[in-house]
C-alpha cells in the first residue's frame, strides 16, 4: 500500500491482452475522470494519484475545486506537471451538485466520464480500461458500472454490489425495472463510466438532492444497454463530512425525487405497465423509507420521522405497505433464529 491506495489486488490484475483505446471503428474514446472537491486536503492527493494510475491511455483528469479554504488547491496544483491533469477553481462555492454540473457540462472533453469525489479513490488501476472494453463490446452501451468498497479505509470497508451476478451487458430497461434505486444492486457513481454527450442531453444532475446521481443514471439507462464489470473500482470513503450522512426531514423528503424523477420519466415513455412501475416505486421507496426512519429515530427526531411517514403515505401508501412487509419478514426471521433448530427425535 502506498499513500492510502492499494495495488491491483483490490479489483483484478491486468488482463493478458488488453485492448487498445480505439473502438471498433478505429476512433479514440477519450475518458474524463472528473474530481469535484471542497476542503478535502486530507484526501485530494490520494484521489488524484489513484486517477493517474489508471492504465487506460486516452485519459484526462480534471479537478474542480469548489472554492476551498484549506490546502486542497495547493495540493491539487502539485499534479499539474502531468499533462493529463487540469485544475479549475470555482470563483464561488457552487455546492456539490452544482460542481458536478460544471465538470460535466463545461470542463470535460471526454466521450466517457467517471466522477470521483475528492475524498474517494480508485483502487484498481485497470478499472477504466476494463470498463471501456465492455462499453465497446456491444452497440448502444451508455453506462458501465461495477463494485466498490465502502468505509473509512480499505482495511475496514465492505463491498457493495458483491453478490450481483449480473451479465457483462444487459438491457437497460430490464435492469431499471428489476433493480430500483436503494433496493439491491445499484449503479454506484464512483464505479460508473457513462457517455458524456448523452448524459448532458438527458439533463444529468438537474436536482440538487443527496442522490442526484441515481435520479440521473436511472433516466439514462432506459432504452439503452448497460454493462457490469465484476471488479472493484475503488473506495467510497465514509467519514463525518460525507453529504450522504445528512439526517434531516427536508433532505430525506427531497431525496425521494431520486425515485419519482425516473418513475415519471418512465411513465411518460410508456415502456412499462403502470402496475410494473408502481411495484418498482414501492420496492425502492420502501427500502429508502426504512433507511430514513432508522436514521431519524436513532438521532431522536421522532417528529421528523412522523412527518416523513405522512409524506410517504401521501406519495404512495403502497411504499409504507411494502416497508411494513419488510419489517414483518425480518421479525419472522428473527423469531426463527431465536427458536433454534427443531429438536431431534
Amino acid at each position: 500500500m502506498k499513500n492510502g491506495t492499494t495495488s491491483p489486488g483490490a479489483g483484478a490484475g491486468p488482463r493478458t491482452s488488453p485492448r487498445s483505446d480505439l473502438d471498433a471503428r478505429g476512433s479514440a474514446s477519450k475518458v474524463s475522470i472528473l474530481i469535484p472537491t471542497f476542503n478535502q486536503e486530507e484526501f485530494i492527493g490520494i484521489c488524484i494519484e489513484s486517477a493517474l494510475r489508471q492504465t487506460y491511455g486516452d485519459l484526462e483528469v480534471i479537478v474542480s475545486d469548489d472554492a476551498s479554504t484549506d490546502a486542497t488547491g495547493r495540493i491539487a496544483r502539485q499534479f499539474l506537471t502531468d499533462p493529463r491533469v487540469r485544475y479549475e477553481r470555482n470563483p464561488r462555492n457552487m455546492g456539490r451538485v452544482g460542481n458536478y454540473r460544471r465538470l460535466l457540462n463545461e470542463l470535460a472533453a471526454g466521450d466517457w466520464v467517471l466522477i470521483l469525489d475528492g475524498d474517494d479513490c480508485l483502487l484498481n488501476p485497470h478499472y477504466v480500461a476494463h470498463a471501456m472494453e465492455i462499453a465497446r463490446s456491444a452497440p448502444d452501451v451508455v453506462l458501465v458500472f461495477g463494485k466498490q468498497r465502502q468505509g473509512r479505509d480499505s482495511a475496514t470497508s465492505t463491498v457493495s454490489n458483491q453478490d450481483s451476478k449480473l451479465p457483462p451487458v444487459m438491457d437497460g430497461s430490464a435492469f431499471f425495472l428489476q433493480h430500483p434505486p436503494f433496493f439491491d444492486v445499484e449503479p454506484l457513481l464512483p464505479t460508473c463510466l457513462f457517455q458524456r454527450n448523452l448524459a448532458i442531453r438527458t439533463g444529468f444532475f438537474r436536482h440538487d438532492i443527496l442522490s442526484s446521481d441515481f435520479e440521473s443514471l436511472y433516466r439514462l439507462m432506459i432504452g439503452h444497454k448497460v454493462g457490469f464489470l465484476d471488479e472493484i473500482a475503488g473506495l467510497w470513503r465514509q467519514h463525518d463530512r460525507n453529504a450522504s450522512l445528512t439526517c434531516s426531514y427536508d433532505a430525506f423528503r427531497a431525496n425521494f425525487t431520486a425515485l419519482t424523477g425516473p418513475y415519471e420519466n418512465a411513465s411518460a415513455l410508456a415502456i412499462f405497465s403502470p402496475a410494473e412501475l408502481k411495484l418498482w416505486l414501492r420496492k425502492g421507496g420502501a427500502r429508502y423509507f426504512l433507511f430514513c426512519l432508522r436514521r431519524l429515530l436513532a438521532t431522536g427526531r421522532i417528529w421528523d420521522a412522523l412527518r416523513l411517514t405522512g409524506y410517504v403515505l401521501t406519495l404512495d401508501g403502497g411504499i409504507a405497505g411494502h416497508a411494513l412487509g419488510r419489517l414483518a419478514k425480518r421479525a419472522t426471521r428473527g423469531l426463527g433464529d431465536r427458536a433454534g433448530p427443531p429438536a431431534a427425535g
